[in-house]
């Protein structure tokens, strides 16, 4: 229910425990009664639980909300205003004591309740206000009314609603946003083997780990041998999970188990890792957990390519852009979105001219003579 409400991208985090406990206890009580929980505080005001917020605020009849601060994900001044973290070093993250009541003699809107415990109190000092509050009752609410978008507190501007989108991957703004193609960095989900400062290291770390996966591969094999397709055992069951020949994760077992191998190949880049740090990176899609739209942006070391990367949704630290002329990593930024000057568009299959290449020369397209496997540049 919380997901399909969302507006968000990436709904993982809505499936975390203690948001399946709340939709749980929502249901469970029916019509009538009260729900109390001390949990993760970051719905209150992250993008992802947007859907969340509006489904607590239709199905409740009024919420009181006791947001305890202390999100130590943050750095800097921030960090400090967070304060001390209730849980000392159990938990990093916010947290927020939430009561929500269900009366069925309630009549209109949602009655919402926001209490902020305050800057730059240690966990201490926390706990003695909660203590001395003893109840609702003993604390000063602020009533908030939600506005269309499920924001509670830092209520977004509408003004934003009439600005050109940088891009837009739902395509319901097609032709009205300032680029085309736009992607994440690379998630490669084995960074110790496919990133290194030395691009002998990498090479070397490559090669081994190739050689341990098709090893693994011919051992699934022989593991199916005589038995119907119905009995095969799950590739995690029967290959080697020693972290020193390789690392798995789910494009590499799904290989498993289609006993599809992997060729040695020469697949090194340049990547910007972390800000102003460049490693050599192994660039291959399938030994890269998630590559996004980066094949389309950096296909080959060998064409050129600027991203403008800003910071992504939900990201915790503030608003920054960077540029980089290197294939970024996830983390580059925090989960940034990378805008690029220009994306590739592969020939597969050419209309050949009198040389065996084909001429293009269209709007926003670099006129080339193309051969089968090479690349048109568009403008983004």
């Amino acid at each position: 229910t919380y997901a399909e409400h969302s507006t968000a991208t990436n709904k993982n985090s809505l499936y975390d425990s203690y948001i399946r406990a709340i939709r749980w206890a929502s249901d469970r009580i029916g019509q009538e009664g009260v729900i109390g929980f001390v949990t993760n505080g970051s719905f209150i005001d992250s993008n992802v639980a947007d859907g969340l917020r509006k489904c607590l605020a239709d199905e409740f009849s009024h919420l009181y909300v006791f947001s305890l601060r202390g999100n130590q994900r943050t750095s800097g001044e921030e960090s400090r205003k967070e304060g001390g973290k209730i849980f000392g070093s159990g938990s990093r993250a916010p947290i927020a004591i939430t009561l929500m009541v269900k009366d069925p003699s309630h009549t209109g809107p949602c009655e919402l309740y926001y209490h902020d415990i305050g800057d730059y109190l240690s966990r201490e000092e926390k706990l003695a206000i909660i203590e001395n509050a003893a109840s609702i009752e003993g604390l000063e609410w602020r009533r908030i009314t939600p506005n269309e978008e499920g924001d509670w507190i830092n209520q977004r501007d509408p003004a934003f609603d009439r600005f050109i989108a940088l891009g837009d991957k739902s395509g319901e703004e097609e032709g009205k946003v300032v680029f085309e193609v736009y992607s994440s960095g690379v998630k490669t989900n084995r960074d110790a083997w496919v990133y290194n400062f030395s691009r002998d290291k990498v090479a070397s770390n490559m090669r081994r780990m190739i050689e341990a996966y098709n090893e693994e591969v011919e051992k699934y094999q022989k593991a199916c041998e005589g038995l119907p397709k119905d009995q095969w055992p799950r590739p995690q069951d029967v290959v080697s999970t020693d972290p020193k020949r390789i690392s798995w994760s789910g494009n590499l077992l799904t290989g498993v188990g289609k006993g599809q191998r992997i060729h040695q190949q020469t697949a090194l880049a340049e990547s910007m890792y972390r800000p102003f740090s460049k490693q050599w990176l192994y660039y291959d899609r399938f030994l890269n957990e998630r590559s996004y739209q980066m094949p389309k942006i950096f296909p080959t070391p060998e064409l050129e390519n600027v991203v403008i990367s800003v910071t992504g949704i939900g990201a915790a630290k503030p608003f920054s852009a960077l540029i980089t002329d290197a294939i970024p990593n996830l983390h580059m930024h925090d989960t940034g979105q990378c805008f690029p000057m220009y994306w590739y568009e592969k020939i597969e299959v050419p209309a050949l001219g009198e040389q065996g290449s084909l001429a293009m020369e269209m709007p926003g397209q670099q006129s080339l003579g193309l051969k089968q496997g090479e690349y048109v540049r568009h403008e983004a």
